[in-house]
């Protein structure tokens, strides 16, 4: 009985320490050990607080009290990350509070798809290992009708100078991701895009959540789908971000972005600015995963999907299996995405702050290169889009690009097997050749 009971007390002390393990893990910040030794982020940037002045302060406390006089809570779940995400009742959520918005009829479901898209469970001929979301472990999910929504108050919205900032995602130290051929100067990419009149893009999208050298850089691998040039770009983007004055964490996101004046004042990322309407209850846009892919190990990855729904215009974002919801077709014009998409665009970007007038070290996607291949580098496969006659197309014919190869890179290739169309992209940043 003595021995049972010791062996009882040992397999309780490893499922502790194996918990704790998963904890630190999961919400650990990256470390990096190669030849400039441990370069782990300076953490405490993400906490700085950067409001204006004391008028501010105060237009940002009555800005929530106003918010959550408009946001009706049903349940808040507390997740093992920190955050505490609200389930809002899908008809007070932010995009049904706006003003433009008035009047606007949800709708639940997509009217008209192409059916080989709506009957396919196509996972490119493998079987996607896909991560679950990190706010889950719990056991807990927001009921119907209703959406997972982080917690506004006062420690997010002090990271900004102004409301303005927050709003629209473009104060001094957050910058959105820019279509491949905006280039802005501390800006690079290695990516894949087709010219061709679309009603949508869809990829299979393996996550990492590897390094970034300081909190107000980002690595991302993402779809685009764009139409327009100069101050009429308009663009609908999704995939995942690592970004920590963004997220407040050191661990890569879901996320969504849009832009309908070529990266200006009205665009924002996820569901801050209440243009995006979600619909499912589920899926916790700008929230973590529980896993993520392991250099020489596992692969975790997600599938997406921008389509745009011909009967109503809007365009839609699928993850997985799931209808996430829109933006509204009354957000774009009619020389931008309001009719159709000119472009899908598909890979990685990052931030370059050339910190002590040097390349940053930051990892696009695993920070491993392309000829590395599977299990090192990051990748994207069964690439695909929609055209204007809703037939769903192989992406053949993408044209690679990449800011410096010597920094980042990609290897496109156009198959017939499994993977279809698919490249690995990604680099280490900073190296002798990357100065």
């Amino acid at each position: 009985m003595k021995q049972s009971k010791t062996l009882i007390t040992l397999i309780a002390v490893v499922v502790v320490l194996l918990a704790a393990n998963l904890v630190v893990s999961l919400l650990g910040g990256p470390k990096r050990a190669d030849e400039w030794g441990n370069n782990e982020p300076n953490k405490p940037e993400i906490l700085i607080e950067r409001v204006k002045d004391k008028d501010e302060r105060v237009r940002m406390e009555q800005y929530i009290e106003d918010y959550y006089q408009k946001v009706k809570i049903v349940e808040s779940i507390k997740a093992l990350s920190g955050e505490i995400i609200d389930c809002v009742d899908i008809y007070t959520q932010p995009a049904m509070n706006s003003p433009e918005m008035k009047g606007h009829e949800i709708q639940f479901e997509p009217q008209n798809m192409p059916e080989e898209f709506i009957n396919q469970r196509r996972t490119g001929g493998v079987e996607i290992q896909e991560p679950g979301q990190l706010y889950q472990l719990t056991g807990e999910t927001c009921p119907k009708m209703t959406i997972p929504l982080r917690r506004l108050d006062m420690e997010t919205l002090t990271r900004f100078e102004t409301l303005e900032d927050f709003f629209n995602k473009r104060g001094g130290f957050i910058e959105p991701p820019c279509g491949g051929d905006a280039t802005p100067a501390n800006h690079e990419y290695a990516h894949a895009y087709l010219s061709v009149d679309n009603w949508g893009a869809e990829s299979i999208l393996n996550v990492w959540s590897d390094y970034v050298e300081r909190a107000d850089e980002f690595a991302l691998s993402q779809i685009w789908v764009v139409r327009g040039s100069g101050s009429d770009r308009e663009t609908v983007e999704a995939g995942w971000q690592l970004y920590p004055n963004l997220y407040g964490d050191w661990r890569s996101h879901l996320f969504i972005y849009f832009t309908p004046d070529n990266y200006g004042n009205d665009g924002c990322y996820n569901l801050s600015c209440g243009a995006f309407v979600q619909v499912d209850n589920s899926v916790y846009i700008s929230g973590g995963f529980d896993q993520y892919s392991t250099v020489g190990g596992g692969q975790r990855e997600f599938k997406l999907a921008l389509i745009k729904d011909h009967n109503s215009g809007h365009w839609w974002l699928r993850y997985g299996q799931t209808w996430v919801g829109y933006w509204p077709r009354d957000l774009f014009d009619t020389s931008g995405l309001r009719n159709m998409g000119e472009k899908v665009d598909f890979g990685g970007e990052i931030i370059n702050k050339e910190t002590d007038g040097r390349h940053t070290r930051t990892d696009m996607g695993s920070g491993h290169w392309p000829y590395e291949g599977f299990g090192y580098a990051a990748y994207q496969r069964a690439i695909r889009y929609v055209d204007t006659t809703y037939t769903y197309n192989y992406a053949t014919g993408l044209t690679e690009s990449r800011t410096d190869d010597q920094c980042y890179d990609i290897d496109l290739t156009n198959s017939s097997g499994n993977w279809e169309t698919y490249f690995f992209f990604g680099g280490s940043g900073y190296n002798s050749q990357c100065p």
